[in-house]
């Protein structure tokens, strides 16, 4: 809980376990410090739907590691809404939020691993900012993460537009859900009509390829070696694949097959990943829009799966 005084009245904020308010995160000045001091730092992003949550779970599952998703989701979402549309918008604040919080993390742990789909953009403006030792790519199957995506609802929505060249403005079925409003973003120009007029399917199939084909442009700036590719698909429940990726992040110690295998329990729910029975114009759709992701992912998946081969 957060205190402020304002003249005779004390206002108390109650904050995320274990988190502290942002006006009392530590300074980039200690970030700097902590980081040349040997903390390390793994960042991470993805479309959706790919395992990070966890994924998180296992890091924490270890001496001095912390792993976190979606830590703070406005300031996250409003991130990639400007990076997307390439707002004139200056995100400075965003970077020094980030670097307090994982300085905070820093402070009682000796790794930390930030996750968020929300810095799919600018993804390697937050890389040179933040210097990170790994960052991590997490995807899965196409048709898993579309089909997963429709399940929590994603664009059930009609959105007011004029402009199609704007970027999108209020939509007052997002009034308390902001975060869902900056993250789903949409096409502009001619094509957005096109894509309004898709099945939902369609549209998700159309997000989840943009958002990775975006990733997969900006991590190629970004040296091999850095590079960790998270597939869930080679993850799910395999103990071989957490052994090596254990290597890579350094952690310790190793944890038995069953603590690792019982962990997914812990954020996994049958209902998001039950099918329905897919129409004629959904496959159709599906098959067209996420064609180049699914071209792109079928040549990660191997590299990826290349992770269970590692030796502890």
């Amino acid at each position: 809980m957060s205190v402020m005084r304002i003249g005779n009245f004390q206002i108390s904020r109650i904050t995320t376990t274990g988190e502290r308010a942002p006006n009392a995160l530590p300074t980039e000045e200690q970030f700097r410090e902590l980081k040349a001091n040997g903390k390390c730092l793994f960042i991470g992003t993805l479309a959706a739907r790919s395992g990070t949550r966890w994924l998180c779970d296992i890091v924490k599952s270890h001496d001095r590691a912390y792993a976190v998703t979606e830590r703070d989701k406005m300031p996250e979402s409003f991130w990639r809404y400007v990076k997307y549309n390439e707002l004139p918008i200056d995100t400075d604040g965003i970077i020094r939020l980030l670097k307090g919080r994982i300085a905070a993390d820093w402070l009682e742990n000796d790794s930390t691993l930030v996750f968020s789909p929300y810095f799919s953009h600018g993804f390697l403006e937050l890389y040179h900012a933040l210097e990170p030792d790994k960052v991590l790519f997490g995807f899965a199957e196409p048709e898993f993460v579309v089909q997963s995506i429709y399940n929590k609802g994603m664009f059930e929505e009609d959105y007011s537009r004029r402009n199609f060249d704007l970027a999108l403005g209020y939509q007052p079925e997002f009034a308390d859900r902001w975060s869902h409003y900056f993250g789903r973003v949409v096409p502009r120009g001619e094509y957005y009509q096109t894509w309004q007029d898709l099945t939902r399917i369609g549209k998700i199939a159309w997000w989840v390829n943009r958002i990775n084909m975006d990733i997969c442009r900006q991590i190629q700036d970004i040296p091999e070696d850095r590079i960790v590719l998270f597939d869930l698909s080679a993850a799910d429940q395999n103990y071989e694949y957490y052994l090596g990726l254990a290597k890579l992040l350094d952690l310790s110690p190793i944890l038995a097959k069953n603590k690792f295998l019982s962990l997914k329990t812990l954020t996994v729910k049958d209902s998001d990943n039950v099918k329905h029975q897919w129409t004629d114009a959904e496959k159709s759709e599906f098959d067209l829009h996420i064609q180049e992701w699914k071209r792109v992912y079928g040549e990660l998946a191997p590299k990826a799966a290349l992770i269970g081969s590692l030796q502890t």
